[in-house]
């Protein structure tokens, strides 16, 4: 896909349910669909259950606030959680609970959900969760088309991306000539339509004859009702009357359980204490990014050169992985701000996913250099604040020149240029990545593209003397993120004043 423009989008469908919403972006907008990707933000208020669903695509969640509990369901593994044994005196036959892993996710977790798995999530307290998805369409294991599916297993709700299904088929009837195809369109367009209208449940069970499903599950037909929805408009996300009783393994002490706005401020806190401290300090704790690229490349070494037989399954496998505020960067500049990835090195399960993220917080006017994504397609989401960003094409095109604020999204295609100055006093992003060990080139700083070209070479390419190329390669000794100018820090505390 050769984009001229980008534009910085904003959700344009809102489904309300009963215990929250969900916001999407239309897929067929043709930034996602450059990126073969779609998103969707899912915000749970207190005692609120995200029903259990599955998609047709990999998915990478990451929560922007709160805290609570998520649940997968793997094929064949085993039930892990038990009930305890109790005493049955003076009861019928009881049967023991037992179920799969339940996790416990916090704000700054991605989530990571491979293809047609079973997943729940819950919110347990009174912040309510937001939470932020990415479908990865692309995905060679999506065998369907690029239309984001959710396959639920129970309820009445508005599938979320339906709409834009239907509005793509009239589109396609609109665009096409007269021909069988176009009539072809026009029947599924009209078949979609009439499924939505004549089902009454629009859950994986509800399409099924009611016997089938009383010999499937050995019960009666008021339980097979509940199981179809029928007539019931509580939506995807339901308020759970007491809340759920959930076994899950005592909780080690958390530094906020319930807190998360606390604990992106006592990070802003600890920021400007290091600032305060001794310069030598500053160098070590900022600059030692090189140190994990090269751990990330002998890992990945001794990875490609075959398994031990010892790694995890998918039954064990870990699938989130705190990248937030409160997490250890991996790029930190106490003046300009810091940077954490997650890749499949971190979290082996994004190899399945073929899928990786990063998360960034910029200070007022600091500036992330020029740069490219190598090997993916990569889809920013702004968390907190506003920050100019430019975008340039290989014809050496700007297709994108703006702000971009929060609860906004911008799809930077592979190895299109970007860099972004933060223009309030936090400007914080997740980046979804469309490959599992996505990197980047940077073009300005030290150990940048420009600085590891010879300096005869920079001098002949840009036709500058010795001396400019010198101060080309050598003049910023920032490798990722570059400081406010003495100037802009001047403004900048004269404005707080």
């Amino acid at each position: 896909c050769q984009l001229e423009r980008l534009d910085a989008l904003e959700p344009d469908n809102r489904i309300e349910s009963e215990g929250g919403l969900i916001e999407t972006w239309n897929p067929n907008n043709r930034q996602f669909r450059c990126a073969r990707v779609a998103l969707s933000r899912a915000t749970l208020q207190r005692n609120a259950l995200r029903r259990p669903y599955y998609s047709n695509a990999p998915q990478e969640i990451y929560i922007q606030q709160g805290n609570g509990y998520f649940g997968m369901v793997f094929p064949s593994c085993p039930e892990t959680f038990e009930e305890p044994q109790q005493s049955e005196q003076g009861e019928g036959r009881r049967y023991r609970d037992s179920h799969q892993k339940v996790n416990r996710f916090r704000q700054g977790d991605i989530i990571a959900v491979p293809t047609g798995i079973v997943f729940w999530m819950y919110n347990d307290q009174d912040i309510p969760v937001i939470a932020i998805s990415l479908t990865d369409t692309g995905s060679s294991n999506n065998q369907l088309d690029q239309m984001p599916r959710r396959f639920y297993l129970a309820g009445n709700q508005e599938q979320e991306f339906l709409r834009y299904q239907h509005q793509q088929g009239v589109k396609e009837e609109q665009d096409n000539d007269g021909n069988q195809e176009q009539e072809f369109l026009r029947y599924q367009h009209r078949q979609g339509v009439k499924e939505e209208q004549d089902n009454d449940g629009n859950n994986i069970f509800s399409g099924f004859n009611r016997d089938f499903l009383e010999d499937a599950f050995n019960v009666n037909r008021h339980i097979v009702d509940r199981l179809q929805g029928r007539n019931e408009e509580r939506g995807a996300i339901v308020k759970v009357k007491g809340g759920l009783s959930i076994i899950t393994p005592p909780e080690r002490q958390a530094r906020h359980p319930r807190g998360s706005r606390q604990e992106e401020d006592e990070d802003e806190d600890e920021d400007e204490k290091e600032e305060r401290q001794p310069s030598h300090h500053k160098s070590r704790r900022g600059e030692d990014e090189d140190d994990k690229e090269k751990r990330h490349s002998q890992k990945g070494e001794s990875r490609r050169h075959g398994d031990n037989g010892l790694e995890e399954t998918v039954c064990t496998a870990k699938l989130r992985l705190n990248i937030g505020s409160s997490s250890s960067p991996d790029i930190y500049n106490p003046q300009a701000g810091r940077i954490k990835t997650v890749t499949s090195v971190d979290l082996p399960v994004l190899r399945w996913l073929k899928l990786s993220a990063e998360h960034g917080s910029l200070r007022k006017n600091a500036m992330f250099v020029p740069h490219y994504n190598l090997n993916a397609n990569s889809v920013l989401y702004a968390l907190k604040g506003r920050a100019r960003l430019q975008v340039v094409n290989c014809n050496g095109n700007t297709v994108f020149d703006g702000e971009l604020e929060a609860g906004r999204a911008l799809t930077v295609p592979q190895n299109y240029v970007v860099a972004a100055k933060s223009l309030s006093d936090r400007f914080t992003y997740v980046a979804f990545k469309t490959n599992d060990r996505a990197g980047i080139a940077r073009l300005a700083g030290t150990s940048s593209v420009i600085n590891d070209l010879p300096l005869d070479v920079v001098a002949a390419t840009f036709n500058l003397e010795r001396n400019e190329a010198r101060q080309l390669k050598f003049n910023n000794p920032s490798r990722f993120l570059v400081p406010p100018r003495e100037s802009e820090k001047i403004s900048s505390s004269t404005t707080r004043v």
